[in-house]
């Protein structure tokens, strides 16, 4: 039988509510009967104890489907009492104090290869920019990115081009806006011509568009997966096959918990197919996609993750991409971790193109009118809950 330990080994409910509270994320070890372990990890609930534990059984649920066996799970099941509640105080206030008094907003930043500093450009204070990639061109830098007013909620695609001297993004258009969220403009190269890969889970697929006049014109070519919910998608070809690198959400597994792995032949031709049920990473502080696959002059393959530990989107890593191959022999090491600027708490995606670092950051807006828009926002998502309640 397979027997799993969660977190550091303590109570189920020491486990539940510690992670939700102190850790960065939470680690389930799984053990097999010939010594063999696999080590997955999440990212733990932060506003529910209840919500927490229910990641935690779905997770493993996940792996009994996996390996068509029962897990039994060697934590001991002793319950908290003063403890909890005392646990639970202190959840309620920092879930009050986070979602009132820390009013956050995705901004794009740059700075040139070489230097330390970002610069962060231009933004509107209801203004999401976020998910940047860019493209040199004809001495320009243009950027794909996405853009979301905090009102609406809905993500769509924007193209522009990079002003270093005034520090703004300038001649700014919506290229693509679906009826559904998108974010993440992958833009890649097939025969010397130029697509995207936007992500599209809110509509269960992976989309691939074709830019047929450049930088704003770009149109759906056809659907490379679908019925599949999966987030930052990127492609690569090696030693005649192209490969597939998303993350998928599925009924154990966040956005964030796992990379799969899909291949084709000929991405324009032929469909994509999944190499293998199990993730080829499992691990929520390095599985996620952050940007392009990249190749160094010696020819090695790097791979831009996300380390969404502690919270959504905290780091980004540089991975070295060790071994890759259709017999789903994927294998890659941590190189590096990006340092996140004094004035932001969070960076999930990094690109480069020429003498330019593109990334974005998570920042805390401290003004009074942020504080208030912020407080606005809550108290009508609030009554909209209430009322559709009502309404039921």
């Amino acid at each position: 039988m397979i027997s799993i330990k969660i977190g550091s080994g303590k109570s189920i409910d020491a486990e539940v509510v510690n992670s939700c509270l102190f850790y960065d994320k939470l680690t389930l070890e799984f053990s097999f009967p010939d010594g063999s372990v696999i080590k997955s990890s999440l990212l733990p609930n932060r506003v529910s104890f209840t919500k927490n534990k229910k990641l935690i059984n779905e997770k493993i649920t996940l792996f009994e489907k996996r390996f068509n066996q029962k897990i039994k799970i060697i934590n001991p099941k002793r319950i908290l009492f003063i403890e909890y509640f005392l646990y639970y105080f202190c959840l309620i206030l920092k879930n009050i104090f986070v979602k009132f008094f820390m009013p956050n907003q995705w901004v794009i930043a740059y700075r040139k290869i070489g230097n330390k500093d970002w610069k962060i450009i231009e933004f509107k204070k209801n203004e999401l920019m976020a998910d940047p990639f860019i493209y040199y061109c004809d001495n320009k830098y243009y950027l794909f990115y996405e853009g979301l007013n905090y009102d609406v909620d809905r993500g769509y695609i924007c193209a522009g081009e990079l002003d270093t001297e005034k520090n703004k993004i300038i001649n700014i258009k919506k290229i693509i806006n679906e009826s559904y969220h998108l974010s993440f403009p992958y833009i890649f190269e097939i025969n010397s011509e130029l697509y995207m890969v936007p992500e599209s889970s809110n509509n269960h697929t992976v989309d691939l568009y074709k830019c047929n006049e450049f930088p704003y014109k770009w149109d759906k070519v056809k659907t490379l997966i679908g019925n599949i919910e999966a987030v930052d998608t990127v492609l690569i070809k090696n030693e005649n096959m192209w490969y597939l690198l998303t993350s998928e959400k599925v009924y154990g597994a966040s956005y964030g918990d796992e990379l799969t792995i899909f291949i084709s032949e000929d991405p324009l031709k032929k469909p994509f197919r999944r190499i293998s049920d199990m993730p080829a990473v499992h691990d929520i502080a390095l599985a996620r996609n952050a940007g392009s696959i990249y190749v160094s002059k010696a020819g090695n393959l790097y791979r831009v993750s996300q380390d969404c530990s502690r919270r959504y989107g905290f780091k980004v890593n540089i991975m070295k991409i060790t071994q890759l191959s259709e017999k789903y022999k994927y294998r890659e090491e941590l190189i590096s971790k990006f340092d996140l600027p004094k004035n932001a708490i969070a960076m999930h995606t990094y690109n480069f193109a020429h003498e330019i670092e593109i990334t974005d950051l998570k920042i805390i807006n401290k003004d009074i009118a942020s504080l208030l828009r912020n407080a606005r926002r809550i108290f009508k998502k609030i009554w909209a809950s209430i009322r559709s309640r009502i309404i039921s």
